[in-house]
């Protein structure tokens, strides 16, 4: 029998294999207390964002449990969670912080704002921030870094924000520019719960008691250290083939060549786009090729994993296409040019 090769180091093995059981173990941590399949598809894309260092935004009602999930993802990795409600009123220096005058030290002082040591950031109802509010978080999620009266404070090395709006109301609110909306990895949109979710949910005796008696379900299963470690062993060990990366070009590409489309996915939608097919390639597990070579390769079906929290928040449709006598969503683009486009074999 032909002896298996591997590509990658023993360390790298090793993180990979614990990022895995990570994986798998945080999944279960948060099932402790989010009932429903309703929720499944927001916990991969929150687990696929920590590994791929993005930033997710979630458009869903209010009462859907976005603020739990959050706090249960951030007791199972053992970091530090902070939630911010942005209001109209808001100025950029309450995200980033301030300096103040402390008359009992005759010394100026920094107040430092939420992202300051924090790893999981809520950034709740953010459309309700003004634009000048909106431009301080889009550099804090950016240069992961905060600028307090022209001095530069570092963030902490794991920091993924989870930026939410409310899909129903809009009195208030402002649109988040085609900017901002790039800045996110993945938008996930969250609807009603289901019949069977909420006999689940009004079952549980504990769901009267407050969330932080819930939250005493989980335990924490990893660090932000060894999330990090894992992140890097998945970027280097991770194989994509140049068609692969031709097949992603191709899907990009072709959001700008429809007719009702304004603007397309950017390059930077394309090359996030081919970062969450390789987590979804090391979440799959290494695979074994003809020539019996063990390693975490991407696949067409790693590439279509995440399309649909990837690409529709890049699209932008001309005006005329909700009034076309085929109306088209991003979504719709997004689908049509899966089907059109065939993966390579």
């Amino acid at each position: 029998m032909k002896k298996t090769e591997t590509l990658f180091r023993r360390s790298d093995q090793e993180a990979l294999e614990a990022g895995r059981i990570i994986s798998q173990a945080i999944q279960t941590e948060i099932r402790k207390v989010i009932r429903g399949s309703e929720h499944q598809h927001l916990i991969d894309v929150l687990i696929m964002a920590l590994f791929a260092d993005g930033h997710v935004l979630a458009e869903a009602p209010v009462g859907t449990a976005k603020t739990l999930t959050c706090s249960a993802l951030a007791r199972a990795i053992r970091c530090v969670f902070r939630k911010q409600q942005i209001r109209p009123d808001m100025l950029p220096s309450d995200l980033a912080g301030w300096m103040f005058y402390n008359q009992k030290t005759q010394e100026f002082e920094v107040q430092h704002g939420p992202f300051h040591g924090a790893n999981l950031v809520l950034i709740d109802e953010v459309n309700r921030g003004t634009p000048k509010t909106m431009a301080a978080l889009l550099e804090i999620m950016e240069e992961r870094c905060v600028t307090i009266r022209g001095v530069t404070y570092p963030l902490e090395p794991l920091l993924m924000v989870l930026a939410t709006q409310n899909p129903i109301e809009h009195e208030g609110t402002y649109d988040l520019p085609e900017a901002q909306l790039d800045r996110f990895l993945a938008r996930h949109t969250f609807h009603n719960l289901s019949r069977e979710t909420l006999i689940e949910i009004l079952s549980d005796p504990d769901y009267h008691r407050s969330p932080g008696y819930l939250l005493q379900r989980i335990q924490p299963v990893t660090t932000p250290d060894e999330i990090i470690a894992v992140r890097e062993a998945i970027l280097a060990n991770t194989y994509i083939e140049p068609r692969l990366i031709e097949y992603i070009a191709e899907l990009c590409h072709a959001t700008w060549e429809h007719n009702l489309v304004a603007y397309g996915v950017s390059p930077r939608g394309a090359k996030l786009l081919e970062k969450t097919a390789a987590i979804a390639a090391f979440m799959a597990g290494p695979r074994l090729t003809s020539d019996g070579t063990l390693g975490y390769y991407v696949t067409p079906e790693d590439v279509q994993e995440y399309a649909f929290d990837v690409l529709p928040h890049r699209i932008f449709m001309k005006p005329e296409a909700r009034y076309d006598r085929d109306p088209m969503s991003p979504e719709d683009v997004v689908k049509k040019i899966l089907d059109v486009i065939k993966p390579p074999v």
